[in-house]
Formats: C-alpha cells, sequence, structure tokens
C-alpha cells in the first residue's frame, strides 16, 4: 500500500527569508511544485481569510506563507489568482485584503485577485447534493489549499479539508450552516465541498496557530511548524494529533476517510522533513465544548430544558 507523505518542517517567524528557505524543503518534501504545475497553467491560491483582523491575529493565513508559495510557483511561469470568500462577508472584500496583507503581495508579485462574488460559479454535485464553486476555483488546472491550524469552536478542528469550504462564494456558506446545525451534519457538508474541490495540494500555516475559541475568537499559539501533503486527510490527521486531540476526535476527518478521500492512519501516512515527535505535547487549549461530543444527546435534550438565554440591551 502507497502511504500518503505529509511533510513538516520548522520555521519559528514570519520572517520572509525563513519562510521561503522552509516552504522551499517542504515543497521538495513531496515531490516539487514542478510534479503538479507547468508554464501557463492556472494556479489559485486558496487561502483562509475569515476575518478582515492583521495577520498577527493569527486567524488567517499569514501573508509571509502566500508570499513565499506564490513567488516559486511564478518561477515556474504558471498565470495565478489569489481569492477567498470570507463568512457572510461583512465588509467589502478589499478591507480584507488590506487587513490581511494579500493587497499587497498580490500588488509586488502582479498576482490576480478574485472576488468570488463578482464571478460566476460552476455547479458540482456531490452525493446528491449541489455546491457551487467559484469559477475562479473550479477553473483552475491547479488548486493550492493554504489553510491556518487552528481550533474551531463548531467542529473542534480547521485545517485543510474546512478551508475548501470559502470556495463557495457569498451567503450560501450561512445556509448550510442553517440547514445542518449539528456538527456532525455540517462536516458532511463541509466534506462534500472538499470533494467538490479537491485541491492537488495543501499547506498548512502552523507557524503560529490559534488555541481555545477559534477560528476567529481564541487566542494564538507558537508552533513553529509549516505543512505539506496531497493529501488533505492526512495533513488534517497529523496536525490535529500535535494540537492533543484523539485519533477518531475531528469527524471532517473521519468522514473524508470513511469515503476514500485520504488516509488517516498512522500505518498509512509517511511523515517526511523534519522528526517532530507526535506526542510533542504543544499544550494546546482545546475548545470547550469538545467534551460534548461524549454525552448522550438524550441527556442534553433534558438538560437543555433547564437553561435559558436572556439577552439584553446594553444602552452603551
Amino acid at each position: 500500500m502507497e502511504k500518503s507523505v505529509v511533510a513538516i518542517r520548522r520555521c519559528d517567524s514570519y520572517e520572509d527569508k525563513k519562510v521561503s528557505a522552509a516552504v522551499d524543503k517542504l515543497v521538495a518534501d513531496i515531490g516539487g511544485f514542478e510534479k503538479f504545475i507547468k508554464a501557463g497553467d492556472r494556479v489559485h491560491l486558496k487561502p483562509n481569510l475569515l476575518t478582515a483582523k492583521s495577520p498577527d491575529h493569527a486567524a488567517t493565513t499569514h501573508p509571509a506563507v502566500v508570499r513565499a508559495v506564490a513567488e516559486k510557483i511564478k518561477e515556474i511561469g504558471a498565470r495565478i489568482t489569489l481569492g477567498d470568500s470570507p463568512a457572510g462577508i461583512s465588509r467589502p472584500i478589499e478591507e480584507y485584503w488590506k487587513n490581511t496583507g494579500m493587497e499587497q503581495i498580490a500588488r509586488d508579485l502582479q498576482l490576480e485577485l478574485v472576488r468570488f462574488e463578482k464571478h460566476s460559479v460552476i455547479e458540482r454535485k456531490v452525493n446528491g447534493n449541489s455546491y457551487y464553486i467559484a469559477k475562479a476555483v473550479a477553473e483552475a488546472d491547479v488548486v493550492i489549499n493554504l489553510s491556518k491550524m487552528k481550533t474551531h469552536n463548531l467542529l473542534l478542528y480547521t485545517g485543510a479539508i474546512k478551508n475548501n469550504f470559502g470556495c463557495i462564494p457569498g451567503f450560501r456558506k450561512s445556509e448550510y450552516h442553517k440547514q445542518a446545525p449539528k456538527p456532525a451534519d455540517f462536516a458532511q457538508i463541509i466534506v462534500d465541498v472538499f470533494e467538490a474541490v479537491r485541491p492537488q495540494i495543501s499547506i498548512m500555516d502552523g507557524i503560529v496557530a490559534m488555541e481555545g475559541s477559534g477560528p476567529s475568537a481564541g487566542e494564538p499559539k507558537k508552533v513553529g511548524l509549516l505543512f505539506a501533503s496531497t493529501d488533505a486527510v492526512a495533513l488534517d490527521a497529523i496536525a490535529a494529533r500535535l494540537m492533543g486531540f484523539e485519533d477518531g476526535e475531528i469527524e471532517t476527518t473521519e468522514i473524508a476517510y470513511q469515503r476514500g478521500l485520504g488516509k488517516k492512519l498512522l500505518t498509512e501516512i509517511a511523515i517526511r522533513g523534519d522528526q517532530i515527535s507526535l506526542n510533542a505535547g504543544f499544550d494546546f487549549s482545546l475548545p470547550s465544548n469538545r467534551y460534548l461530543n461524549y454525552v448522550p444527546e438524550a441527556l442534553i435534550k433534558f438538560l437543555g430544558r433547564f437553561l435559558y438565554v436572556r439577552p439584553r440591551p446594553n444602552p452603551d
């Protein structure tokens, strides 16, 4: 059985030279960009731009990682687009681009920033459901998934698989949340979208991750690692383990594995690059609702009858 390769490289800061050198080694560990990309190819870079906060909040893919990847792809002669659709988009997308550092990268490297909401979509059916994927993603020859290593209050963890959800433009994402309020049901939708996109390469920014109440309100967590794989499922399995989650605890990983979309068992994964113990003990603060998955649903419903939420306006 051929194993999935997950590359891990240490990188202790977002200094451009250090990130570039680490990305060089990381990509070489999985075969090099030239193995997947040729001159003239359309390559879409899909970062995590969840919020219009600056990179130091650790809620979005750091621009230094995006820059390093884009520079290496430009050397091959590919045509690069860069874009994401943040949840809800409560502000103009240009504000997200500016605050997260994407605008500066696009200007410096002459990349095309794509506003998903202003372009058409392409329908892809998965498990009988229709998902409308941004055209820049759907028509790309290669999609590079640039995720952020973070906790997630609903799904416990968000990484390579979950990052593809942003390939659906606009408020359609909110509709999926309404259709599937339970974590297990929403995880099915996340995996559907991942299956519809199927990025060829996934690279995760874990130099400074997020712990606690992620994916946007948590705290920065210095980890000092970058990850890469052609198997997003395997990448998530390794990253979640390093964060302190138990095997089988992350539903998106479990569902994708059961569908045959990737591998998650340690016996099926080859780790390359720097030697990192999978019991490294990064001591992440994990989401407070982590143990709710172990409580019987009947008990939750019973106890819920005695809990009330009564919002009050704050005049200030």
